[in-house]
């Protein structure tokens, strides 16, 4: 894994590129720097040219910069009694409703970012950060007692929200046994995290840009027999890594207690945050959940019930 991290220190994300312009005349060639990683928003800094040695070599154009395009919306109709998820935040989140062939109509902040549930996220933004004031970078996994709790849409739609006041959010599916993010976000579900950690896939090759252009993802990718033990090991040092590239890493660890190696990683982020169905939240299991993170060392900060 060391020679996966030592190739992308320091915090710009630009992708190197040599473009190479040939005509009759002169011969010049435009290059970026050599050693940038690839996920700064905005795009690539300037190119430097060298110009011909003739005399009469055209004049260089000027250095262009290339926007990164954000990938289009496709429009999304809500039909009257579709549901869309709400939240609540608890100090001590919406449902899958259906495909458009774009991202995935639930994520209504995306969408819809002035619906009510929207506020909610907001909210939930707000109460998030309270906790986490001082934090440069912060790294926030969320995880939930029983599948179908809406983790990974709770998630999306809280990091499209962070993503819409200008901040830089990469998406982190460790989610193995059930991802979601790539469905959710309409990207392609390989290579991500498990290749990274196999060490098949530089990191800033993996990672994928999304319709909201602050926010990046590392889709979970196609696990294999070692990618579990992978996660145990190597996942607090890619986490770290990230960190120096962006100002939220949100994790979708699914549903605790399926990995073991994956749930033993929650200390290295800055709070972990439970989601569960309202009517599961008084539930004994729900209450021993709370118990087991804390053993394990991870900085429990509330829990986000879900209701349609």
């Amino acid at each position: 894994m060391s020679r996966v991290f030592s190739a992308l220190t320091g915090s710009n994300l630009a992708r190197s590129a040599v473009v190479e312009e040939r005509d009759a005349d002169d011969e010049r060639f435009v290059a970026g720097a050599e050693d940038a990683p690839f996920v700064e928003i905005g795009g690539p800094g300037g190119p430097v040219f060298s110009g011909a040695s003739k005399p009469e070599a055209k004049k260089a154009e000027p250095a262009r910069s290339f926007p990164r395009i954000a990938t289009p919306v496709p429009a999304v109709v809500i039909e009257p009694g579709t549901p869309i998820l709400s939240v609540r935040f608890h100090d001590a989140a919406p449902k899958v409703v259906g495909r458009t062939g774009g991202p995935d109509a639930g994520l209504v902040a995306l969408h819809f970012p002035d619906h009510p549930v929207s506020g909610e996220y907001r909210t939930l933004r707000d109460e998030i950060t309270k906790q986490l004031p001082d934090a440069t970078s912060r790294a926030i996994t969320f995880t939930a007692a029983s599948p179908e709790a809406g983790t990974t849409t709770v998630l999306l739609n809280l990091a499209l929200t962070l993503a819409r006041d200008g901040q830089r959010v990469l998406v982190l599916d460790a989610n193995f046994t059930r991802p979601g993010i790539a469905n959710k976000l309409a990207l392609r579900p390989a290579p991500g995290l498990a290749e990274v950690l196999g060490q098949n896939l530089p990191l800033p090759w993996a990672l994928q840009p999304t319709p909201a252009p602050s926010l990046q993802a590392l889709v979970a990718g196609t696990a294999t027999d070692g990618t579990a033990d992978a996660v145990g090991r190597d996942l607090p040092k890619l986490v770290a890594q990230l960190r120096q590239w962006f100002d939220w890493v949100l994790i979708d660890a699914g549903v605790w207690g399926v990995v073991p190696g994956r749930d033993a990683t929650c200390s290295a982020a800055d709070a972990v945050y439970l989601v569960t169905r309202e009517p599961d939240a008084d539930r004994p299991e729900f209450s021993g959940l709370k118990t087991w993170v804390k053993q394990l060392g991870g900085s429990l900060r509330g829990y986000v019930t879900t209701r349609a």
